[in-house]
């Protein structure tokens, strides 16, 4: 059995808790559970310091089709995001650190954390308090990554991957047979106006940033004037004030919409996950060390490390794997010759 053999989803990695389990049960770590499938392995080697490096655990609700010979034995899931590598790399280098506890600078937290695809599962970890309990410093983390040189890691200071926050907008209008449509409020029309007109307003902020309506729902039938519509966003950005000015975008059209045709507006947003914002003062330190490539632009793509970095001097990398097929798809694969490269690095800053 291997980390890709057994994905499950965010919350319920329970197989692949008890494989880490196993691996490091024997070691001289200090074992915990700050969540019900997370796992944190704590080397203290009394130093001053602690630092943590974190792997994510969860997969996706994806039917594999790589023709691996270990491929997925969980029908209809996959790790499609390479967070099994991001686990395996951590667990040798725990074993390496099991080994050379007498080279490393710093008391080490090893964070096995659950469910970064859905739910931001950083946001357990921050809760539960163990890292403020392990006295944890600093945070590192490695993403194996597409479209980037192999075996390369690549960061960039300041917002490198973005902030993501779901919106869910109601439009409460009035049902009426179409011949009088004049007498109701027709929820439908009203959305499809609101969507261009977000869409236009949106693309006046400067900055990198995103608005993507990805889902509408509306209508009974075909000759009633439909009183409800539901539509789901994904909104993203890099700088808080983007955010600010997005949300702000979203509600001053609520306002006016809702005066102009006497419908009902409900707007839910949930921003759960942070945009990942890299340390200068960790770039700077180990930039020539860890021979690091600078990004020319960010990512759209979220990360719940981001959590971690509203909080802690962090520094999220990016660890090629080539031209390989794209994240979160069904024929995801990559090299696994690079995992030795995200491990060294783990173990440049653990000695440094």
């Amino acid at each position: 059995m291997s980390l890709h053999t057994i994905p499950e989803i965010g919350k319920c990695e329970f197989k692949t808790k008890e494989y880490i389990v196993n691996q490091l049960k024997n070691l001289s770590c200090k074992l915990y559970e700050p969540t019900q499938t997370g796992v944190v392995a704590y080397f203290n080697v009394h130093q001053s310091k602690t630092i943590c490096f974190r792997a994510d655990m969860d997969g996706l609700k994806l039917t594999e089709k790589t023709n691996l010979p270990f491929s997925s034995t969980h029908p209809g899931f996959m790790h499609a995001c390479g967070h099994d590598g991001h686990m395996a790399m951590l667990l040798e280098f725990a074993l390496w650190a099991e080994e050379h506890k007498s080279e490393l600078k710093y008391n080490i937290v090893c964070l096995f954390q659950p469910s970064e695809e859905e739910h931001a599962g950083a946001l357990d970890i921050l809760n539960s308090s163990i890292l403020d309990q392990l006295q944890v410093e600093e945070i590192y983390g490695i993403h194996i990554w597409p479209q980037l040189k192999s075996n390369q890691l690549f960061t960039m200071v300041g917002g490198m991957l973005a902030s993501s926050s779901e919106v869910d907008i109601d439009f409460l209008g009035k049902s009426v047979h179409a011949a009088n449509r004049s007498k109701g409020i027709d929820a439908l029309k009203i959305a499809s106006a609101f969507i261009l007109d977000c869409y236009q307003e949106f693309d006046r902020i400067e900055g990198p940033h995103l608005l993507s309506i990805g889902k509408m729902q509306s209508g009974l039938a075909r000759n009633i004037v439909s009183d409800y519509a539901h539509v789901e966003a994904t909104i993203r950005n890099f700088e808080d004030d983007v955010f600010v000015q997005m949300k702000n975008i979203l509600y001053k059209l609520k306002e006016e919409y809702e005066k102009k045709t006497n419908i009902r507006i409900e707007i839910t947003i949930r921003d759960l996950y942070k945009s990942v914002m890299n340390d200068f003062s960790l770039i700077s330190k180990y930039k020539d060390k860890l021979k690091l490539e600078f990004l020319l632009s960010p990512f759209l793509q979220a990360e719940d490390f981001g959590c971690y970095t509203r909080k802690y001097k962090s520094m999220f990398m990016l660890l090629g794997s080539g031209d390989k097929h794209l994240l979160h798809t069904d024929t995801f694969d990559f090299d696994m010759d690079i995992l030795a490269t995200g491990v060294e690095a783990y173990k440049t800053i653990a000695t440094n």
